[in-house]
């Protein structure tokens, strides 16, 4: 439980929390299991803090200094994150449902198996974060930054990564139905098994991306960049790559039935099979 003192300077408002933590430098405060839900902490300061398992749901923390606080399987649904410094905070197994997150600093953070349904990441910081398993339902990544990032096996349909920047992120086994990566910089990410049904990818860079073995089936792959992609095993059953960019690209193995391209295009990959494609440089006389 968290420590009472800490939780009762806590509820005298903010400015006395904040002036509390300046008077207790060398003090980590203790805020596991609070109750805090709806509350105004605007501001705080709860850099390094203990908040395992806290509900501090629908709670505004706008520009808050959570700054590798412990949020370990905190309830955090609805709550207001918009501009705060969650750089190396612990949100694993936090529920984040309907959270915002815009523009927040989430560098480096522990998101390892969160739940994130519907929340809304739009130009966050998430360079190097561990979203490893996170279940991210309907999210919105919209223009966030996630280079490096770890979204190993993540699941969640419709999920928005509309222009945002993933070079070398790792979605090895990701289940990603339906999402959206249009505008997106995949440049030497890693989708080795993901599955990516009915994703939009249009004018993805997916150059140097490790796309092996991963489930393309009726994907929007129209103005792509897939040059020196890795593309072998892969399912691009029904995909649509018109104007697709597949430049040195490795299709040995895919299965490319019904796909829409030509064989110009195809000739430009290596180990492209064009038996049973939608070649849309045949025309009807």
């Amino acid at each position: 439980m968290a420590i009472e003192d800490h939780l009762e300077v806590l509820k005298k408002g903010v400015k006395a929390w904040n002036e509390w933590r300046d008077s207790n430098p060398g003090l980590r405060p203790d805020l596991r299991r609070a109750n805090r839900q709806g509350a105004d902490l605007a501001n705080a300061n709860f850099a390094g803090a203990i908040l395992q398992r806290a509900d501090i749901q629908k709670a505004n923390l706008q520009h808050a200094n959570l700054e590798r606080a412990d949020l370990y399987e905190a309830k955090l649904q609805r709550c207001d994150f918009s501009y705060a410094n969650l750089k190396d905070a612990i949100l694993q197994r936090a529920n984040l449902k309907r959270a915002s997150l815009i523009e927040a600093d989430l560098r480096g953070a522990d998101l390892k198996q969160a739940r994130m349904l519907i929340a809304e990441l739009s130009h966050a910081n998430l360079a190097g974060a561990d979203l490893t398993g996170a279940h991210l339902e309907e999210a919105d990544f919209t223009r966030a930054e996630l280079p490096d990032a770890l979204l190993r096996k993540v699941k969640g349909l419709r999920v928005d990564f509309t222009s945002a920047q993933l070079p070398k992120a790792d979605f090895e086994e990701a289940d990603l139905q339906e999402s959206v990566f249009r505008d997106a910089n995949l440049h030497e990410a890693k989708l080795k098994l993901a599955d990516l049904k009915s994703a939009d990818l249009q004018r993805a860079n997916l150059e140097g991306a490790d796309l092996s073995g991963c489930y393309l089936r009726g994907a929007e792959l129209q103005g792509a960049s897939l040059v020196g992609a890795n593309l072998s095993g892969a399912d691009l059953r029904l995909a649509n790559l018109q104007d697709a960019d597949l430049t040195g690209a490795n299709l040995s193995g895919a299965d490319l039935s019904e796909a829409q391209c030509t064989s110009e295009q195809l000739s430009q990959a290596q180990g492209a099979d064009t038996e049973g494609i939608n070649d849309l440089s045949v025309t009807d006389s």
